[in-house]
Formats: C-alpha cells, structure tokens, sequence
C-alpha cells in the first residue's frame, strides 16, 4: 500500500508540473458489481463509493486523471428453491484503487458529412487502468461466513472505459465500467482448471458518481 501511495505522489508531481491546468476534487456514488465466474449472473451488489483524484488538461482535447478511491466489489444474489427457502449469498471484496485514465475531450457527435450533433458542455471519454489493494473480503451464505481454502487475490489490476459530462464550472456527472485484467483474475476457478484466458474469477461492475472540481 506504501507503494501505491509512493507512485501516486511522484504522478501528481509530475502531472502538475507538465500540464497547462490542475484540477483537484472528490467523487462519491454507486457501484454494481458481480463476480464473473462465480455462476451468479447480474449486477445485484450495491456498494458505495468515494475518494479523490487530480485532472490535468494538456491541452483542450487531451488530458489526464488520477485519483485514490474507496471501492467495495463482489456479488450478491438472494433465491428461493421450489420448497419457499431462501437463499442469500453475499460476497464483499473492499478496495483501495488507483484509477489512472488518459481522458478526450468530445466536443461534436455524429456521422461526419451525414449530421453532427455539438455537445454544449465538456464531455469526457476516459480509459486506462487501476491498481487496487484488498483491505477486506467477506463470502457468506445466509449469513455463514464461507471458509473456503481458495484465496482471493491482494491485488487487482483492472481495464476502465468512462463517460463524463460537465452539469456546471465544478459539478460532473461519471459513469465508469472496470473489468480485471485477464491475465490476474482476483481468484482461481473452483476445480482450479485455466481456460485460454478464462483464468479464474474476475470483478465485473459499473459506477455512476458526482465529481466535484475546485
């Protein structure tokens, strides 16, 4: 974790002293999440979300994000059987993540020579990655707590694609979808087999925040 915080600090530096504008701000929202691989489909987990981040606009079309965020991932799924019992299955896995996304800045939409459509406030597209630190993980079932030999993984490596639309000079609106990277899946399969790049088990979900910019 020191080492996070340590590449995070040496990044804001070095963003601020190479960027026309530094914006700094707080996100806080909602994410859905499921476990891919874990034969429970949907996004049924509801989990907040917070933290900080940095901006840097190299220019008016490019720029960069970083940021330290607080996330709880996993799954969720409650089922009756055909006799009316109930089961309720709850996995929980907190994160402390790293976000690092390079954003465009999206002025017109549209088929160029057919119709375009001018967008009347900034709209971000991002991509990139994160580096995430299990701080927390919790598997029950019916509030058992599972003791499951097979560990999930301390730290998750994840692709990230966004949207972001300016509502006013400080306020965003953010959408965000994070998948784990294929190669480092958060946990093996339960017979423990490997398929192509269907390695294990892999973090699966969406955010939808407000950012405020100072």
């Amino acid at each position: 974790m020191k080492c996070i915080l340590s590449i995070l600090v040496l990044l804001l530096f070095s963003l601020n002293s190479n960027s026309q504008s530094f914006y700094g701000g707080i996100i806080a929202g909602t994410t859905i999440s499921q476990v891919d691989g874990d034969s429970y489909g949907g996004y049924h987990k509801i989990s907040p979300l917070g933290g900080v981040f940095v901006r840097n606009a190299f220019n008016d079309k490019w720029g960069m994000t970083v940021g330290i965020e607080y996330k709880r991932k996993g799954s969720k799924e409650v089922k009756k059987n055909d006799y009316e019992i109930t089961r309720i299955y709850n996995l929980s896995l907190d994160y402390i993540e790293v976000p690092i996304m390079v954003s465009r800045n999206i002025k017109q939409l549209g088929l160029p020579g057919v119709f375009m459509l001018d967008i009347p406030n900034d709209l971000y597209f991002d991509f990139g990655f994160s580096y995430a630190y299990l701080i927390n993980s919790k598997e029950e079932t019916n509030g058992i707590i599972s003791q499951s030999s097979r560990q999930f993984r301390k730290y998750e490596i994840a692709n990230h694609i966004g949207l972001n639309y300016r509502l006013s000079e400080h306020w965003l609106a953010s959408w965000r979808m994070s998948y784990t990277f294929l190669l480092t899946p958060i946990r093996e399969h339960s017979d423990g087999n490997v398929y192509w790049f269907n390695r294990g088990q892999y973090n699966h979900n969406m955010s939808f925040a407000i950012k405020y910019e100072f």
